[in-house]
């Protein structure tokens, strides 16, 4: 049977973002997952702010502690409190960890094989953890707010698996389904292409109903068509890199099993490396260092 029509995706209206943002568990204010990861990613946070900020989080402290006990680091059993965890593991291991479990926060709408909330937490942090190792090796000086930028440039579709389900789950059918002449999904890509084109849209309204900052909606806005030049026609630098960097972050994960294929799943300009001015040797290698990292940043799940 052919499923009735749903609303378009495009007349999700504040009001429905800003219940979302609360239902999602991310809201701006308190302890929310919103505030955590923008105090985790602030560039000027200090070590103390942090551990402030876990202190207050007994199931972070937690999972920070499981991951510096756990057999990666050889100190099983040894690793007791947050402060000697962060000097087992250090800050940026800290942030990302912490960061995880802010993902687990995050309440993804189940739609069977169309949107698993396990894989989509696994894609999130794999692009994260890429995208803040090609600002390392780039020296674009943004690392953290890479991370925090790949943790949520897919949000929107989750947003969209919550306010509209109907919409996904027809623009994501096989080919093979039938699909009546006046049917939605008739103009709509089978393949994906239209979550694809739309999804850094709806995450950038949700984010900003989060409170997070601007550059973060902006990067995830156009990160599936990365400009090569900053908005001055200038060589990419700074924040400006973040939108390239997800590009070519997205693609490292998908190519090392992290993708979201049938979601999404685009490979960035062959020219968006270059933009950043990095060889085809260090995306490579970042790539082939993501499962281990991977590894390490989920040890405690």
């Amino acid at each position: 049977m052919t499923p009735a029509s749903a609303p378009p995706a495009d007349d999700i209206s504040p009001a429905e973002i800003a219940a979302a943002a609360k239902a999602l568990g991310a809201t701006g204010g308190g302890t929310g997952t919103a505030r955590l990861l923008s105090l985790l990613y602030d560039s000027e946070v200090d070590v103390a702010e942090v551990m402030r900020c876990l202190s207050a989080e007994p199931a972070l402290a937690a999972r920070v502690l499981k991951v510096a006990n756990s057999p990666f680091y050889r100190r099983a059993g040894t690793v007791g409190t947050v402060d000697r965890a962060v000097q087992v593991l250090g800050l940026a291991a800290i942030r990302g960890i912490a960061a995880a479990g802010c993902m687990d926060r995050i309440s993804v709408p189940a739609l069977g094989r169309l949107l698993d909330a396990e894989s989509f937490r696994r894609h999130s942090l794999a692009v994260a953890v890429a995208a803040q190792a090609l600002s390392a090796r780039a020296r674009c000086g943004v690392d953290g707010e890479a991370f925090m930028a790949g943790l949520l440039h897919d949000i929107g579709i989750v947003l969209l698996a919550r306010l509209r389900p109907q919409v996904l789950a027809d623009a994501l059918a096989e080919p093979s389904d039938a699909v009546q002449p006046d049917h939605p999904r008739a103009a709509r890509p089978s393949d994906g292409g239209y979550v694809a084109a739309h999804h850094p849209a709806w995450g950038t309204r949700l984010v900003e109903a989060w409170g997070l900052p601007p550059w973060l909606g902006r990067s995830i806005e156009v990160h599936h068509a990365a400009p090569l030049v900053a908005p001055d026609g200038a060589p990419l630098s700074g924040i400006d890199t973040l939108p390239a960097l997800l590009a070519l972050g997205d693609g490292i994960a998908a190519a090392a099993g992290f993708g979201l294929a049938a979601l999404c799943d685009s490979a960035p300009a062959p020219d968006v490396a270059a933009a950043l001015g990095l060889e085809a040797s260090a995306c490579n290698e970042v790539a082939a260092g993501l499962p281990e990292a991977m590894q390490r940043l989920l040890a405690g799940m």
